[in-house]
């Protein structure tokens, strides 16, 4: 049985997604579920403007996939959050869930990337005022009765938070706090769509590279290209005066003969890019990470003769034989 699952439609969900993630529309969420039973198919089911009906659309005998858009608010600043929500129904039939569960990171991989995670299966479980506290909880701005040295326990049931970079309304697609991981960077919405297609099967990108708006250290970032040819294309992208991140997709046959995917992340620091520079993305390294990993192999390089496909493939193979 394959792994993987394709959308009925690609360029709707494609529009429905789009929609979700642009501040100025009113589609707020889509949800997502299996075409006819097939666990291999996916279909557009709903999109909506009001995130309170998400629990009445969900079907208690099948498993569905959405995303969600809210807004919190926090000392006169509106931050824009995404919601990643896996529905497995209360009376899903255990065959249906095992065929399901196969497929579902190929389906969640097509949502990345989000803030937050919400495994659900009864209405109550999306409750808007629900999430909306875990949100705040998860980024800070909601005071905890506990004590922090007591927060590695607490987890509210069919929650997990993940480690995205908070959105700021006013930006594209941004971060403008300052967190334990170092400063972070505003992030345009193109690199998050172009990550997301590397990662996907069904898209033919096999590679990706970001890189500082103007030169300026400052951000944001915006990819600076991307194709569906080999590592030669993706270093093409690479200039010695300018710090870059990339991702690029490869494929492994290990020794059973089965094929896997594997992501390289490329963290780029070009030999002419300025001290001052270097010093002020360092900063940005934490946040880069979020993006672009988890990856299976990670290259720091300088030099184009740093990045060489012969050395990356050793490493997967290296890998694989542990």
């Amino acid at each position: 049985m394959s792994t993987q699952a394709v959308f009925e439609d690609e360029a709707a969900f494609s529009a429905a997604l789009s929609d979700v993630r642009n501040d100025s529309s009113d589609i707020s969420y889509i949800i997502c579920g299996h075409v006819g039973g097939s666990p291999n198919l996916i279909g557009v089911m709903y999109t909506g403007s009001d995130t309170s009906e998400i629990g009445s659309k969900m079907d208690p005998t099948e498993a569905m996939y959405g995303l969600a858009r809210y807004e919190t608010k926090f000392d006169m600043s509106t931050t824009v959050k995404f919601v990643y929500i896996h529905w497995i129904g209360e009376n899903l039939p255990v065959g249906k869930k095992g065929r399901y569960g196969v497929v579902h990171g190929s389906i969640e991989s097509r949502f990345s990337p989000y803030h937050l995670l919400v495994e659900a299966s009864t209405p109550e479980d999306l409750d808007p005022e629900r999430i909306l506290h875990t949100l705040m909880e998860t980024a800070g701005t909601k005071s905890k009765v506990v004590d922090l040295d007591q927060m590695p326990q607490r987890q509210m049931r069919g929650f997990t938070q993940t480690q995205l970079p908070q959105r700021d309304k006013k930006a594209s697609f941004g971060v403008t706090n300052m967190s334990a991981k170092g400063a972070e960077v505003d992030i345009l919405s193109d690199v998050y769509e172009a990550v997301a297609r590397v990662r996907s099967d069904a898209d033919p990108l096999r590679w990706m590279v970001a890189g500082y708006v103007d030169a300026n250290p400052k951000g944001p970032l915006q990819c600076m290209g991307s194709g569906d040819g080999g590592l030669d294309e993706l270093k093409s992208c690479l200039q010695d005066t300018l710090p870059m991140y990339g991702l690029y997709r490869v494929t492994h046959k290990d020794a059973d003969d089965i094929t896997t995917v594997k992501f390289v992340y490329i963290a780029w620091v070009g030999t002419k890019v300025k001290p001052v520079t270097k010093a002020k993305i360092s900063t940005h390294k934490g946040t880069a990470e979020e993006i672009f990993c988890p990856a299976h192999v990670t290259v720091y390089a300088s030099e184009i003769s740093d990045i060489v496909e012969r050395d990356i493939m050793e490493k997967i193979k290296s890998q694989a034989a542990r």
